[in-house]
């Protein structure tokens, strides 16, 4: 008899606290859907109105967006000068942060986020990962990096390079990520069954962005998709799919 292909995912939603529509959206994708993971951002508006609605989600793992290209860093400004513009306030696009960030003042500020969140949904949050991808700046991956393992957490790697450098620090991480289910083309039940069809074995984590459109998100470059991110994760084809193919849904905590 061959062995039994053993493939464990985790579908992470991004931006939580972002707005109250992306709240909304992000429970029910997990209470409905196939939502098994969520990450808060801290310093977002609506981020303690998240914490509340996802404290008593015990199946939901909560962690945190790390941000440096959205809102105010939670550090005083003129502590993090590499972080932020002339008025105090992030950078809003990656490219930006790119050669400016200065590891120790991310690393700061980091804490900071962490430490925020874990008083706002009053316990400890099963892993990290950062907004927009800005790990992908060496100086930002080595403040995740050591912060991860400062607080024993895992987390997100966007490249087979990352998760080799980050587990050869101690830091846990899935086997595989997936950026693929993102942008207009992408997000239908058609193309989420592609996806799944070709999930390698191992764990993989699978980003997502599913939300409710209100008037807090509309300025983000990325808006109009997140409702239809949102029909397609609580599908009840997805979900026969997931069962039909014996994929285990996780949680970070689960590593």
């Amino acid at each position: 008899m061959g062995r039994r292909s053993v493939k464990r995912l985790i579908v992470n939603a991004d931006d939580l606290g972002r707005s109250s529509g992306v709240n909304r959206g992000v429970l029910r994708a997990h209470k409905a859907g196939i939502v098994t993971s969520t990450t808060l951002m801290a310093n977002a508006p609506r981020a303690a109105e998240a914490a509340a609605a996802v404290r008593d989600q015990r199946r939901l793992g909560v962690g945190v967006h790390l941000v440096l290209t959205f809102g105010r860093p939670l550090s005083p400004s003129q502590a993090v000068p590499s972080l932020v513009r002339e008025d105090g306030t992030f950078p809003p696009r990656p490219h930006l942060v790119r050669g400016r960030a200065r590891g120790e003042e991310v690393l700061a500020e980091f804490r900071r986020q962490i430490d925020h969140a874990t008083k706002l949904l009053g316990r400890a949050p099963t892993h990290l990962d950062t907004h927009h991808f800005v790990q992908d700046e060496p100086e930002v991956l080595w403040a995740l990096e050591s912060v991860a393992k400062e607080r024993g957490l895992p987390a997100r790697t966007q490249s087979r390079k990352q998760r080799d450098e980050l587990r050869r620090g101690g830091v846990r991480t899935p086997d595989h990520f997936s950026r693929d289910f993102y942008g207009h083309e992408a997000v239908s039940v058609s193309a989420l069954l592609r996806l799944l069809a070709r999930l390698p074995e191992g764990t993989s984590e699978m980003m997502c962005h599913p939300a409710e459109l209100d008037d807090d998100l509309r300025s983000s470059s990325y808006a109009v998709e997140r409702p239809l991110e949102l029909e397609t994760l609580t599908h009840p084809d997805i979900a026969h799919a997931i069962r039909e193919a014996r994929i285990t849904l996780i949680t970070f905590a689960d590593l």
